[in-house]
């Protein structure tokens, strides 16, 4: 079997190939622990690597095979998750019996009395990102003498400075992006439903960036009409139409900002949602195929072959069902989306209307600080257009996407497949 060499991590590239643990992106391993996070089973592909024999595994706390340039606050992000049950992917560094290291992808679980956790081989560049990531966060976890818990938020926030709205974001994008590189990797097809998923993840982020910069426009127009009510109040009587203008566009502008509150929330669960489909898809792919490759493993005697497939049975299946409702889910969150976006369209174009109105008003007072107002106003206006624009234009995109999504989806269902 040849040897996968490794992206670079930090510096030495050749130092961190020769040091690691050969395995090949094909072979994926698994293993389990009870609740207190000692071994109970795995698979020979687990055992070979890791290079202990299975009376040294058996009890033993998972730990035995953690490697010290791992950062303590991944372990207490990643422990953190599975106590509350969430299903949960991190990159993690292992240390062989050997003092080698393997790095993986890991899917870990909560699972019977336990968890079970199922790894591939990294090779995508977000594994090289990280990797750099997990080196620096080990130097400040040095030099600041920081707690896990602390290390685990700076983690967080680093993630949050790449571009990932949360933990689940980011573990949807990497898993994606594993998957994909692996199906290279070993000259396999692309996976059309995992391609289709990357697209919705790609146009959920857009949604949110361009969401985010609309209630940020918001909130800087936010107080031009009453800025244009108190000057209308100056000019007494002969400015009492642009005090009618400037309430009936306050009205409308608080109907809007109500209508982004809500927006703003739905956008999130769009986001959310598509993530947590995309990693719950690529998760029943893995262990589907874990399954497969488990199954034409000559049985161990320390292991109880028969228990442990029908643990991973049982976890595939769960994925396999949580994917498609997600899928559903998606499909009406999108709907309801594009719903919602109309209605904010409309109350767009009823603020271009005063705001006409109040142009044609201002001139005929010719006061110049009203034009100025009526300005800012065509500037307010004109930023709730452009982001309900681009968001409905991407919000049609995502439909399109979902739709191919369901129907590449539906071409599977009679091999009940996802």
């Amino acid at each position: 079997m040849s040897m996968i060499v490794e992206p670079g991590l930090v510096s030495g590239h050749a130092a961190q190939a020769v040091s690691a643990v050969p395995f090949h992106p094909s072979e994926i391993f698994f293993s389990r622990t009870d609740g207190r996070g000692k071994i109970v089973a795995g698979n020979s592909v687990f055992q070979r690597i890791s290079q202990y024999d299975w009376d040294e595994l058996l009890g033993q706390p998972h730990n035995v095979i953690r490697h010290a340039d791992m950062p303590r606050g991944i372990f207490w992000l990643l422990w953190d998750r599975i106590r509350r049950g969430l299903l949960t992917g991190a990159y993690v560094k292992n240390r062989a019996r050997d003092g080698r290291h393997y790095w993986v992808f890991a899917i870990v679980a909560p699972a019977e009395n336990g968890y079970l956790s199922v790894r591939i081989k990294p090779g995508s560049e977000t594994f090289g990102l990280v990797a750099r990531e997990y080196a620096q966060l080990l130097t400040l976890e040095t030099e600041r003498s920081l707690t896990p818990a602390q290390s685990g938020a700076l983690m967080t926030e680093r993630l949050a400075e790449l571009g990932f709205s949360d933990y689940d974001a980011f573990m949807a994008h990497a898993l994606t992006d594993e998957v994909a590189a692996r199906n290279a990797m070993i000259e396999r097809p692309e996976d059309r439903m995992m391609a289709h998923f990357r697209k919705l993840m790609d146009g959920a982020r857009s949604i949110m960036q361009t969401t985010a910069q609309l209630v940020s426009g918001y909130a800087q127009h936010q107080f031009v009409p009453l800025n244009l009510f108190v000057q209308a109040g100056r000019l007494g009587q002969a400015g009492s139409a642009i005090g009618t203008i400037s309430g009936n566009y306050s009205l409308l502008s608080e109907e809007i900002r109500s209508g982004l509150a809500s927006f703003s929330v739905a956008a999130v669960r769009v986001s959310s949602n598509i993530c947590e489909g995309a990693f719950m898809l690529g998760t029943a792919r893995i262990q589907q195929e874990t399954i497969s490759l488990f199954a034409s493993e000559p049985p161990q005697a320390a292991v109880d072959h028969a228990r442990e497939m029908c643990h991973l049975t049982a976890q595939e299946q769960s994925y396999r069902r949580n994917a498609r409702d997600k899928l559903c889910g998606i499909r009406d969150d999108v709907e309801q989306f594009h719903r919602q976006t109309l209605d904010l369209k409309r109350l767009a174009s009823g603020l271009s209307a005063i705001r006409v109105m109040g142009k044609v008003e201002s001139g005929r007072l010719a006061v110049a600080v009203l034009a100025d107002l009526i300005a800012d106003l065509e500037a307010f206006q004109a930023v709730i257009a452009a982001g309900l624009t681009e968001i409905a234009l991407v919000n049609q995109d995502l439909r399109q996407k979902v739709a191919a999504l369901v129907e590449a989806y539906g071409s599977k269902r009679n091999t009940d497949e996802i």
